[in-house]
């Protein structure tokens, strides 16, 4: 939360996110059992807790739940023992709202601090999802287990495209140029045996016109021979049978420092 002051103070900003549970998310749950599709959805505790109903929807519909922090708190500002702390945190609420235990955590704003993979493997997690070292997954070896990532990309984000924000030199993007981007992207990655992890957020993506532009991206991913539509868990699961060769090592800081 990098705007504690305005997050306590501002309906708009508050509203502007409640039409997330409101509006959008109904509407990209519905487009996913059109076409069929389980998605992953990383939830913060506090909205598992404050948001319960909608965040039950998501689970009775059949996706993945997992961790994305308690209060969408930046990873940079805290120390390793805050860290853990909330990530604790976010994990009771979870199992206390949703009866989840996630497999899989994605940071907010995909801030990871050095320590941050060893303690994802230390509370049991099979994957992350917040780091951009490849077109493929991965994995990552730290003092306390190996974890798999996941990788993603802002390229592949819909907040910096579609997001309004003030004083930012981008304007709100047309929603065929970001349709464009992506099909131009998923293309790429399908010729090379990348992995396309696209990040949606419902307050932004719920809109019609992106709903819409969703639509025409799954239905053009669909009509392509080989592609498979996973969650993030059914991806980690794969690559840990697979055994590929691709690995970042990441050792503590306090007995070393990272190693590609």
């Amino acid at each position: 939360m990098r705007e504690p002051v305005r997050a306590r103070n501002s309906l708009a900003a508050v509203e502007e996110r409640r039409y997330g549970s409101r509006v959008g998310l109904p509407r990209i749950l519905r487009l996913l059992a059109q076409h069929e599709i389980t998605a992953t959805f990383f939830i913060p505790g506090w909205v598992a807790a404050n948001r319960t109903a909608a965040c039950r929807a998501i689970r009775d519909s059949g996706h993945e739940i997992a961790a994305h922090g308690n209060l969408h708190e930046p990873l940079e500002q805290l120390d390793r023992a805050s860290e853990e702390t909330i990530l604790k945190e976010s994990l009771g609420l979870l199992q206390t709202y949703l009866g989840v235990r996630p497999m899989g955590y994605r940071s907010p704003a995909w801030e990871m601090n050095l320590w941050s993979p060893s303690l994802l493997a230390r509370h049991g997690f099979l994957y992350d999802s917040s780091l951009m070292g490849n077109d493929v997954p991965y994995f990552v070896d730290t003092a306390s287990g190996r974890l798999i990532e996941v990788p993603v990309q802002w390229l592949l984000d819909d907040a910096p495209l579609y997001r309004h924000v003030y004083g930012a030199s981008n304007a709100i993007a047309d929603p065929d140029r970001v349709l464009q981007m992506w099909l131009h992207e998923f293309e790429g990655l399908r010729k090379d045996g990348g992995c396309f992890v696209l990040t949606c957020h419902p307050h932004i993506s719920g809109r019609p016109s992106r709903v819409d532009v969703l639509d025409k991206l799954l239905r053009a991913m669909r009509s392509q021979p080989g592609v498979w539509f996973a969650t993030c868990a059914e991806v980690a699961t794969w690559t840990h049978a697979s055994a590929n060769d691709q690995t970042l090592v990441v050792a503590d800081p306090e007995r070393g420092v990272p190693v590609d």
